[in-house]
């Protein structure tokens, strides 16, 4: 995923803390698809908005309609 200036798209920058398993999985999963973190992190939060509707805990999931 291409990083856009927020000033043409309308996007925000948003910051978080991940726990360092998290950390772990993301360099794993960054390095597979040969993205950056923060490309890997764009493209999931995205995929998983897109997905799901809302999130109670992590794997409880309501799928979007």
């Amino acid at each position: 995923m291409e990083s856009n200036d927020d000033s043409k798209n309308n996007g925000t920058t948003v910051t978080c803390n991940i726990d360092a398993t998290a950390n772990q999985l993301l360099t794993r999963s960054a390095k597979q698809s040969k993205r950056s973190k923060k490309c890997e992190s764009e493209l999931r939060l995205e995929d998983h908005l897109r997905k799901f509707s809302s999130i109670s805990a992590i794997g409880i999931t309501e799928n979007r309609e």
